[in-house]
């Protein structure tokens, strides 16, 4: 009897000690990523003085539907007989803020401009005014009316890297695996003269980007983040802005994604154009820090085994960066852009 008596013990103590476990381990990884995120360090940016190292263009107008249509470029001056190559830069927040100079953005051309690219940041229609899919026209628009007035500016087009950050690395993905056929309903300016040129792209790079729309849930799962943190940790997005949808990414989309049928999702999957499209000549530079509680980095892990799959794996580099959090500064420190720089060398 005293046998049976202790059985059920030693069972009941070995559930509430596995428990016990669970429970640290999600606190521990929970706690980790918002002390990471909370901790981490900032770069200065200098603006006490212009630029100085070529030209520079301010809210060029690339399409008529809208004002937010506009780019700013920046055209190094190099040595004759050269001609800088083309990086276009989308910037992220949440389908619903930001502009052409948001922070991060600011990080990548300051950087690559000094390095001898032309770079080009896009403004493009936001959910507020424009659901899904506008920002992926209009970005693909701004690929377009740069290749066609390359020669007025004076830079190389031939090849085109395009480089997004959160809501905006979902953007540079779509425009690097979708063909001319899709999403090229936005006229550019000057394509009465220049006719349906190319959106192509060579390289693509991609931080952090929100990509997988619904399993978004089930990698928090994964990962031991709680919802409750993800949702403090992304208060910055006001809900009332929102209209009732459930995220950003619904509000941008006009429907939840959870109510979304499988033909709807596909529509807006760039998995769907990877295994749709021929990809032949595009490279990926995927990065995500594991301290990330805006978007999961599976997304990212997820995007480069199928970019790997599709392209080969000398054509897709993926780094998972511990402590990062989402847009951490340090994402766009010099010794991760030289990097990315030497990547670009190689492929673009």
């Amino acid at each position: 009897m005293k046998v049976f008596q202790g059985k059920p013990v030693r069972i009941a103590a070995a559930i509430v000690l596995a428990a016990l476990v669970l429970v640290l381990c999600i606190w521990h990884k929970c706690t980790r990523a918002v002390w990471c995120n909370l901790t981490v360090s900032k770069i200065e940016l200098d603006d006490s003085a212009d630029w100085d190292g070529g030209t520079s263009y301010t809210r060029i107008p690339y399409a008529e539907d809208s004002d937010s249509q506009y780019l700013d470029l920046y055209v190094p001056g190099i040595a004759a007989g050269e001609t800088p190559k083309l990086f276009v830069i989308i910037h992220g927040g949440g389908f619903i803020y930001g502009d052409s100079q948001t922070r991060q953005a600011q990080f990548m051309y300051r950087y690559f401009r000094d390095r001898g690219y032309a770079c080009a940041t896009v403004n493009y229609r936001l959910a507020q005014e424009e659901p899904f899919p506008g920002g992926v026209c209009d970005c693909k628009a701004a690929i377009r009316f740069l290749r066609a007035h390359a020669d007025e500016y004076g830079y190389d087009a031939e090849h085109i890297a395009v480089f997004g950050e959160s809501a905006g690395g979902y953007l540079a993905v779509m425009c690097a695996v979708t063909g001319d056929t899709e999403f090229m309903d936005v006229k550019y300016i000057g394509q009465d003269v220049y006719g349906d040129i190319s959106a192509r792209v060579d390289v693509l790079v991609d931080y952090y980007g929100h990509i997988d729309k619904d399993c978004t849930k089930q990698d928090w799962k994964q990962l031991g983040i709680p919802e409750i943190v993800v949702s403090i940790a992304n208060s910055w997005a006001d809900k009332k802005s929102l209209e009732g949808f459930e995220d950003m990414d619904s509000y941008w989309h006009r429907k939840n994604i959870s109510a979304m049928t499988r033909e709807e999702l596909s529509e807006c999957d760039p998995n769907y154009y990877i295994e749709k499209n021929d990809l032949t000549g595009l490279s990926a530079w995927i990065i995500h820090g594991d301290a990330d509680i805006t978007v999961p980095y599976l997304h990212s892990e997820r995007l480069a085994r199928t970019l790997t799959e599709k392209l080969g794996a000398d054509k897709v580099s993926y780094e998972l960066v511990p402590g990062m959090g989402h847009a951490s500064d340090p994402l766009y420190a010099e010794e991760v852009l030289d990097r990315l720089d030497a990547f670009m060398k190689e492929h673009l």
